[in-house]
């Protein structure tokens, strides 16, 4: 099971990261297998909307469209912020602590943020819970019981006190704020396998305001310059 867990996680970090020819591509490619996974945990959800929404960005004019929308969605607009952080109302106490934590997960389990991208990001945290996935059905296999049990629980309390924190006000402003369907179907897959994934996972407090910024003054980085794609190849456990 944590296989197919971590292959959503997989494909949710590249159709959530900046759009290209190739990463669109690859999600295309994925359909097959993330209709298989879903149908493996129980999940109900029309992929052949998202397959149909996808060749619509085979057209130039299209893909160019859809990289506006993820710009004013997820980049300088901040109408959905894509960090952890952004959420947090009192970033200039609260900023260093997360940051801190986070990095002490991905040190933990030799998990490295790419140039380019923050600790915080969503496509960071949706990577390391898929390694995290990936690892413990590695112990599993191998019959590491200790390594197995130290790993689920690191997957519980990442989940807890981090993405599962910020998923849901996340996909709300999605819904709110995206104007291209393609992003509201990848908001309705996201919330739907977060929320199943959130109940194995208890005592998790949901941050509930998102005050909007603008970047001159922001206490906080964007980090938009550089961002580069991930390699959407399942990482090796």
């Amino acid at each position: 099971m944590e296989l197919y867990r971590a292959f959503i996680y997989r494909f949710l970090s590249v159709a959530f990261d900046e759009p290209t020819e190739e990463s669109l591509e690859a999600l295309r490619g994925g359909l097959d297998d993330l209709s298989l996974c879903l149908s493996k945990i129980g999940m109900d959800f029309d992929v052949k909307k998202l397959e149909r929404l996808l060749e619509t960005f085979r057209e130039e004019e299209n893909l160019l469209e859809l990289k506006g929308e993820w710009n004013a969605l997820f980049g300088v607009g901040l109408k959905a912020p894509m960090w952890e952080t952004a959420y947090e109302i009192e970033k200039a106490g609260r900023k260093s602590h997360e940051l801190s934590d986070i990095e002490g997960f991905y040190r933990a389990f030799g998990f490295e943020v790419k140039q380019g991208y923050e600790p915080d990001g969503l496509i960071a945290q949706l990577e390391f819970l898929a390694l995290l996935l990936l690892k413990i059905n590695y112990a599993k296999d191998m019959g590491l019981k200790e390594e197995e049990k130290l790993t689920e629980k690191a997957y519980r309390d990442f989940f807890r006190d981090h993405l599962g924190r910020w998923y849901r006000l996340f996909c709300e402003l999605i819904n709110e704020y995206a104007e291209v369907e393609y992003y509201k179907v990848l908001g309705q897959l996201f919330f739907s396998f977060l929320e199943l994934e959130r109940k194995e996972v208890p005592d998790i407090v949901d941050i509930e305001r998102y005050v909007m910024e603008t970047l001159q003054g922001s206490s906080w980085e964007c980090g938009i310059t550089g961002r580069r794609p991930l390699n959407p190849e399942a990482p090796e456990p």
